[in-house]
């Protein structure tokens, strides 16, 4: 998987995650955030920020700075002109320097790379002394109906899941899924780190708000996106008909540290 092939299907994702999977990704960004063990205060990094869901959090919680960075530009360049200062870059070579943020914040970020401990030893480089660090990834059971109907429904039509897609499944994502599989990965580069499944459940999201959650995802929404409007239309009726009632509850695997300057590896 090429850091280009992934960025790039992120990139032409930005309006259509922000339209779906925002408002979901929104919850759950707030529940990370709560979470840091010294609170959002000082100048937080909001790293893997997408459109910026954690970036909305930690500044709701308190933060008095907070940048954004991501590998897609054309994530973050939704809205902006109404979001924190922003960089692209990559999470395993931070450009930042050391001791540079009070918190770091990567929410579903790091379940994207192979190698994650690379960026949680960045992530404790550019922390201070005392610093505080939230991380969340998808837990290795969180499943709902929506998203086979919605796969099978897109494969009727001709879509073909991307090589980097299961890439991912296979290569990047199980890396943090479970608690014990984090703290593995966290051993040694954030000592004391805790980790635990999280369950956020979202009784009030319809039929047509879960369909609209899987379109949105980057490995669909470009092949949605090429469909003219009549088949569109035809594809989320199909998966809104077949999706059924059962309400979404998102499992998540959290981690949080708090960083002394003893334990820090530099």
């Amino acid at each position: 998987m090429s850091d280009g092939s992934l960025a790039d299907a992120y990139s032409r994702t930005g309006a259509a995650w922000d339209a779906g999977p925002g408002r979901i990704y929104d919850r759950l960004s707030e529940e990370l955030v709560a979470r840091l063990p010294a609170g959002a205060t000082g100048d937080v990094l909001d790293l893997g920020a997408g459109t910026g869901a954690a970036s909305r959090a930690a500044a709701a919680a308190g933060a008095e700075h907070v940048v954004a960075i991501d590998l897609a530009p054309g994530l973050l360049a939704v809205n902006a002109s109404d979001r924190p200062p922003a960089v692209v870059g990559d999470a395993r070579v931070l450009p930042f320097r050391d001791g540079a943020f009070d918190a770091v914040v990567a929410a579903f970020s790091l379940n994207h790379i192979p190698d994650p401990r690379t960026s949680l030893s960045e992530i404790a480089r550019v922390l201070r002394p005392d610093g505080s660090v939230a991380v969340s990834a998808y837990s290795t059971d969180d499943s709902h109906p929506v998203k086979e109907v919605v796969r099978a429904a897109c494969a009727a039509r001709g879509w073909v899941a991307p090589e980097w897609y299961w890439q991912l499944q296979r290569e990047a994502m199980p890396r943090l899924a479970t608690p014990e599989r984090a703290l593995a990965e966290a051993s040694g580069v954030l000592p004391g780190a805790r980790a635990d499944v999280v369950r956020v459940a979202f009784p009030e999201l319809d039929r047509h708000a879960l369909v609209a959650w899987r379109l949105g995802m980057a490995y669909l929404a470009p092949f949605v996106a090429s469909l003219d409007e009549p088949a569109r239309a035809a594809l989320i009726e199909e998966a809104v008909a077949h999706v059924g009632e059962a309400p979404l509850v998102a499992k998540t695997t959290a981690r949080w540290h708090v960083a002394d300057d003893a334990g820090r590896r530099r």
